[in-house]
């Protein structure tokens, strides 16, 4: 937990810092150029996650690509407006990702909170980084260098906060080798499904600044304690009551922030989950599982950025809450409540078959 902690912090600056130097970067060209400008970086940051975490799990270089990741952010932050900013920004989001939140899964010991601890920040850097990059643009950037030098000490500090130790084991339940994919698609359904909610949740609230700082806040506390609430009441019970409850709240809030913002934070309360689920599926190739489930968030929020996109409200709202929570207690119920199996040599052997896996791969 405490290397989360740090590993958290360090994704704070990350995406604070990300943010601000792509939307600073954008070319006053016109709308059209700006939207495609940001969907690179996106699809860069978010799509780029499963490939490289395929890569860093085989290459075993969790530390690296973090470090990568920081490194290649503070680049980003010096390169003003250049077009490089969209592909420098979104390689080292994406290598950061991948490489710490592989640290953080790997030594889940069972426990969705680590993951919440981790996830959660990054939503409060989102929100900074928008507002430095559209509102407060007299404020200096060189300041960031130093809040990402002090992010690579956060990683270092964690990748050997367990050094020594033995991968936490995961419960004995698992799929069959042949059930590992379509529990895998139901949960990136699931994250899809939310992605694209939690993009239009808001769209009737009046815009503003407290809108803009609400939003950040409220996905932090959701994406933090959900962690800590589906450890101690159960993920499946958790998760259906989360989506369950905000359901009305998002569909139907009719632009009252009162209703429309607990629905949201209710809403967030299932990333942790999805994403302990997701190590129980592969527990020897967490940043693969990490990546999969941002190719899903991506993809999600894409029908409702698109020129001509769909952003749904109202009855559509809720009936995809309702196919999320569906997805995700299928996978859930398929992945916990079936009698223990030898899970797959390939994708979900032991974690126990090495040592300490927050440090494996030291640069």
């Amino acid at each position: 937990m405490q290397g989360a902690a740090w590993l958290g912090a360090a994704h704070f600056a990350v995406d604070a810092a990300c943010v601000t130097s792509v939307l600073r970067a954008l070319s006053p060209k016109g709308a059209a150029s700006a939207l495609f400008f940001v969907l690179g970086y996106d699809l860069l940051a978010f799509a780029g996650q499963a490939p490289l975490g395929w890569m860093v799990d085989r290459l075993q270089l969790r530390r690296g690509a973090a470090l990568a990741g920081l490194g290649l952010t503070a680049v980003a932050l010096l390169a003003g407006r250049a077009t490089s900013v969209a592909v420098t920004a979104g390689l080292g989001n994406a290598l950061f990702h991948v490489g710490a939140g592989a640290m953080v899964l790997a030594g889940w010991r069972g426990r969705a909170a680590p993951a919440g601890v981790f996830v959660a920040p990054g939503a409060l850097g989102l929100g900074l980084g928008v507002i430095l990059g559209r509102k407060l643009l007299a404020v200096p950037l060189w300041p960031w260098l130093f809040v990402l030098a002090a992010a690579s000490v956060m990683v270092w500090m964690a990748s050997c906060s367990v050094r020594g130790e033995r991968a936490a084991a995961a419960p004995s339940l698992g799929p069959r080798r042949l059930e590992v994919a379509p529990i895998v698609m139901l949960l990136a359904l699931s994250v899809a499904i939310r992605s694209l909610v939690g993009t239009v949740g808001c769209d009737r609230c009046e815009r503003g600044f407290l809108l803009m700082v609400a939003i950040p806040v409220v996905g932090f506390a959701g994406k933090l304690v959900g962690g800590f609430f589906a450890d101690r009441f159960g993920w499946i019970d958790l998760s259906m009551v989360a989506l369950l409850a905000s359901g009305p709240l998002l569909a139907f809030s009719g632009g009252d922030l009162w209703l429309a913002l607990p629905g949201l934070l209710i809403f967030q309360a299932t990333m942790p989950v999805t994403l302990a689920a997701m190590m129980h599926l592969f527990p020897t190739r967490p940043g693969l599982g990490f990546g999969i489930l941002c190719v899903a968030l991506v993809s999600g929020s894409l029908p409702a950025y698109l020129p001509g996109g769909w952003r749904p409200q109202g009855l559509a709202v809720l009936l995809l809450v309702l196919g999320s929570a569906a997805a995700l207690y299928v996978a859930l119920s398929w992945l916990l409540l079936r009698p223990a199996t030898t899970l797959s040599s390939s994708a979900t052997s032991s974690p126990q078959a090495g040592p300490s896996t927050l440090c494996r791969g030291q640069p």
